[in-house]
């Protein structure tokens, strides 16, 4: 092939011309996430994202609609679990995780929820959850008894976290 006679060379690979290189597996995980991210809802769950400012705030109709509740999850303190985060597995979802002696709170649309927690194989019974507009509902939770009730992690794994309303005093 001549200099003058207008083909085009086919591309060296040890030139280094990226036109025939495919992308590397970091590159199509890294692009993959990326996707995963852009796709991903950014508000609270089952809440969309905030209106635009200039939406007018004279209309009560739209009340209902941006009303909230709110679940606040406080666990206690003990020795089993300590270093162990709870997940926290609302409809199916999870949406955080909940420390030893910590309190964590979810802002969710009013409705009827099913909610349970989870660490590794072991959960807590699952807890039908109502949250009326406005309201805050406060739960309890915790490893279910100590190193007499271990046997629950191996043979009632449902049963070695419990998961309860806070009682008003």
């Amino acid at each position: 092939m001549a200099e003058g006679d207008g083909a085009t060379p086919a591309p060296d690979p040890a030139s280094g011309d990226d036109r025939s290189r495919r992308p590397s597996v970091w590159e199509r995980a890294r692009r993959a996430m990326a996707d995963h991210n852009a796709k991903a809802p950014r508000g609270p769950m089952g809440i969309p994202e905030a209106a635009e400012a200039d939406a007018s705030d004279d209309d009560q109709s739209d009340a209902a609609e941006g009303a909230t509740a709110e679940l606040v999850l406080e666990r206690i303190h003990h020795y089993r679990d300590t270093i162990r985060s709870y997940q926290v597995v609302i409809e199916g979802q999870r949406v955080g995780q909940i420390r030893d002696n910590k309190t964590e709170s979810y802002l969710l649309r009013p409705g009827s929820y099913t909610l349970k927690l989870q660490l590794l194989w072991i959960f807590s019974p699952r807890v039908v959850v109502e949250l009326p507009a406005g309201s805050q509902t406060r739960m309890i939770c915790g490893p279910n008894g100590g190193i007499m009730q271990a046997w629950r992690l191996f043979f009632a794994p449902t049963t070695a976290i419990f998961l309860r309303f806070v009682e008003e005093v």
